[in-house]
């Protein structure tokens, strides 16, 4: 009985904390330009967060727990567009953002991200456009 209502209890606090919502598996992001993070929160969440980058593979990610964006205030927004960290963004997969405490306390997670694919972006053509000058 102790162990349902503990159960019980986790699943209940999880529930009521930061969640992102995108990048998840079904919506990663390119490797072009800013790319959009967005996220849920109550009340009772901390107001600030610090935006980190990590995959397991240190073959696609070098360098683990990526800052990208600092202190961001998540009381007034729950989306932000989110710049590539210095020497672009890596191609792969496996990465999932966190939402932590700081810098130098990324272990405190708040959030995290599902496993997504950062890739490059696909190019349609549009039909029914002409290339031709009139003179």
């Amino acid at each position: 009985m102790r162990f349902a209502a503990a159960t019980l209890l986790s699943f209940v606090a999880s529930a009521l904390a930061y969640q992102v919502t995108s990048p998840s598996e079904t919506k990663g992001w390119t490797n072009q330009g800013p790319q959009t993070l967005t996220w849920s929160r109550v009340d009772t969440d901390k107001t600030n967060f610090t935006v980190i980058l990590t995959n397991e593979n240190r073959a696609i990610l070098p360098t683990n727990n990526q800052v990208l964006a600092a202190l961001v205030d998540g009381t007034s927004q729950t989306t932000l567009s989110v710049n590539p960290p210095s020497g672009g963004w890596p191609l792969g997969s496996g990465f999932r953002v966190n939402l932590v405490q700081d810098e130098q306390n990324t272990n405190t997670i708040y959030a995290q991200s599902g496993q997504f694919n950062i890739t490059t972006p696909t190019v349609s053509s549009s039909s029914g456009l002409s290339s031709a000058t009139h003179a």
